[in-house]
């Protein structure tokens, strides 16, 4: 099954964790709207659903095990042409130590609801695109593959195919590969409205605290969407100051941040802001500060003569203190934790000082 459906490459302390719904975690989805990536997954998807209900049971029963009893046979495998609209009702499986009918191997998606179907068809349009994707890739000169990506892809798969032939009808449960989100104690969120408060809530400070929290809005926004640097093109970095790889922390953000774009089965898409904290913004700040300005730069152009000066006068100091802060290991930004109405409350209190 060598041709996929146009997947191709996109573009992690479990100890302590942060007590947040996971609702506020997660990407709104109005991401998918605008994301061509996953419209154009999910169009070849609606290719597939469009098939004769037969024609997708007999692709479910090609990933299904038998269910004869005594039957070792992990998934079907049928020669015969169609003849009905009923998944080949009257077909055999040809493999080894099987010999039972196609029956066997999808009667549960026979029984299933409507839901409950889809759910499955879904699974298995994804393991299908996986699969076809890893094979193109595999044909690929080394230089030009990201074994990393491939990694994460083979971890999804084996966890897709485990779903659908143990429990079709259950979301696929991939927090068993890298661990469950959240990945550190304090998220990036929490770090920079510390740095707010801590560096613009006095009298006097270089920016005002309303015009730093739009810039801290701006800058999020950005990082979420924003695709990290591979683990071997990292640079600037000291190893020895943290706890846990960059290469560990990009695979979480790959299957939770990336993934959910391409992969759709899976779970819903997390904001890298609210999973990841301290040493994940160590780790990225210097490379994110610098492209971001320079989209900055770019973009400034289009923009009235108020965003402008945010961007190209206020943003660099911003990201520049930020820098000193985020590196300096006794900052007050990693132990303090200011909620949304201490942050109100201090403005009221320096607008009327």
């Amino acid at each position: 099954m060598g041709n996929s459906f146009s997947c191709g490459y996109p573009m992690f302390c479990n100890r302590h964790r942060q007590v947040e719904p996971k609702e506020l975690l997660l990407m709104n989805n109005i991401w998918k709207t605008n994301d061509i990536l996953y419209k154009r997954i999910r169009m070849e998807r609606e290719k597939l659903e469009d098939k004769k209900s037969g024609s997708l049971v007999r692709i479910v029963a090609e990933f299904s095990p038998c269910k004869a009893s005594g039957c070792r046979c992990k998934k079907g495998v049928f020669d015969e042409v169609e003849c009905d609209n009923h998944g080949w009702k009257n077909s055999i499986c040809t493999r080894a130590g099987c010999k039972h009918p196609l029956s066997d191997h999808a009667s549960h998606v026979m029984s299933a609801t409507r839901t409950e179907f889809a759910a499955t068809i879904k699974v298995v349009f994804d393991i299908i695109n996986i699969k076809g994707t890893l094979e193109n890739t595999s044909k690929k000169p080394k230089t030009e593959r990201i074994i990393l990506v491939e990694d994460v892809f083979v971890s999804i798969y084996h966890v897709l195919l485990k779903t659908l032939r143990y429990d079709p009808f259950t979301a696929p449960n991939i927090d068993k590969i890298y661990g469950t989100p959240p990945f550190e104690k304090t998220n990036i969120n929490q770090i920079l409205l510390n740095f707010c408060v801590q560096k613009f809530g006095k009298k006097n400070s270089v920016l005002d605290l309303k015009d730093a929290l739009k810039i801290t809005k701006f800058v999020l926004k950005y990082f979420n969407t924003w695709f990290w640097t591979l683990p071997d093109q990292l640079v600037d970095c000291n190893p020895r100051r943290y706890s846990t790889s960059y290469y560990n922390y990009y695979r979480r953000y790959l299957l939770y941040c990336c993934m959910p774009r391409l992969v759709h089965s899976i779970t819903p898409r997390y904001k890298a802001s609210k999973i990841f904290g301290c040493q994940v913004l160590k780790y990225t700040l210097i490379t994110f500060k610098r492209e971001l300005q320079v989209w900055c730069y770019k973009h400034n152009i289009m923009w009235e003569e108020h965003a402008k000066k945010f961007c190209l006068n206020y943003l660099p100091i911003y990201m520049d203190l930020l820098t000193r802060e985020v590196f300096n290991d006794n900052s007050y930004i990693y132990i303090r934790n200011f909620k949304l109405s201490d942050v109100h409350k201090k403005i009221l209190f320096l607008e009327n000082s």
